[in-house]
């Protein structure tokens, strides 16, 4: 895409009154696994020189169409220089038709930049997503990824665009604001409040929690005392228990010893447990990976 030289005649396209089209959105609302996804994106581009990563926007609008609901996003490749823009069309048309094909409810809302500055080159952009959204129009978020020593940065701005110009082009366009409110859950608040949490001084040793020093102080004195107990049993000096010996075998039988002693089967035993975990949920992703990959040959 490249640039044409810009009209010295200023004319403004209000919305339309028809109601065949749908006025611009007044409210977006995002959820805070998207904005974690855009810094991810844009901390991952393999050219760090690169001014600004672009992609996607999923979500769902109102009936009247004056709130949107960004819920997911895809990164989509573009490149970018002085010159021109280029934004990777069919892979973004490929990816909404697989997660279409999944069931996946979104639909595309508009698309984002990590770059808070506006330019020409974003004209383009959303020129392309609005006809994707058509007839709602397109929303645009920003993310300024600059974060200052004082902890100033990392800003979220929504933005629509309206046609500017004697004879409306995709490049001459004015960007309006429109607020945007980071939505979560009782659940997500402990986690969101640690990330923006300014970071500690670093200590060479911090003191353990108070709580969880006092339980693992409680669990070792146990420890101690059923394995003084086991071996006086041994020894002969105490007379064996039988309930005491079903409890003891109920809590460390399940992790039998292969040969080891003392707390080696049940180290043993916990390892073999989270490796079978792990080894599960990588065989689910893998699974998972390879049925989306399927679907997309297929749509090739």
């Amino acid at each position: 895409m490249s640039l044409d030289s810009s009209s010295s005649a200023l004319h403004l396209n209000l919305p339309p009154s028809s109601s065949s089209q749908s006025r611009p959105p007044t409210q977006i609302t995002i959820h805070p696994s998207v904005v974690a996804s855009i810094l991810t994106h844009h901390t991952r581009r393999p050219d760090t020189d690169a001014p600004r990563v672009m992609g996607a926007l999923m979500g769902q609008r109102s009936e009247s169409g004056a709130e949107v609901d960004v819920r997911s996003c895809f990164a989509v490749p573009h490149s970018e220089n002085a010159e021109q823009i280029a934004l990777d069309m069919p892979f973004q048309q490929s990816m909404v038709e697989l997660m279409n094909r999944n069931g996946v409810k979104e639909q595309v809302v508009g698309w984002y930049a990590t770059s808070p500055e506006l330019n020409a080159y974003s004209a383009l952009i959303q020129n392309y997503f609005s006809n994707e959204t058509a007839p709602f129009p397109a929303v645009h978020i920003t993310v300024d990824t600059t974060l200052t020593a004082s902890g100033e940065g990392l800003g979220v701005k929504g933005w629509v665009s309206t046609a500017l110009g004697l004879s409306p082009k995709p490049e001459n366009c004015a960007f309006l604001p429109v607020p945007v409110t980071i939505k979560y859950s009782d659940s997500e608040r402990p986690a969101l409040d640690l990330l923006v949490a300014p970071q500690p001084n670093p200590s060479p040793a911090l003191p353990p929690l108070q709580s969880l020093s006092s339980s693992l102080a409680q669990l070792s004195a146990l420890i101690d005392s059923a394995q003084t107990y086991v071996q006086a049993v041994n020894a002969g000096t105490t007379a064996p228990d039988v309930s005491v010996g079903r409890y003891l075998l109920e809590g460390v039988g399940r992790w039998s010893a292969t040969g080891a002693e003392d707390e080696g089967g049940v180290r043993e035993g916990v390892q073999d447990t989270l490796t079978v975990e792990y080894l599960a949920n990588l065989v689910r992703s893998q699974v998972e990976l390879s049925s989306r990959l399927a679907l997309l040959q297929q749509g090739q």
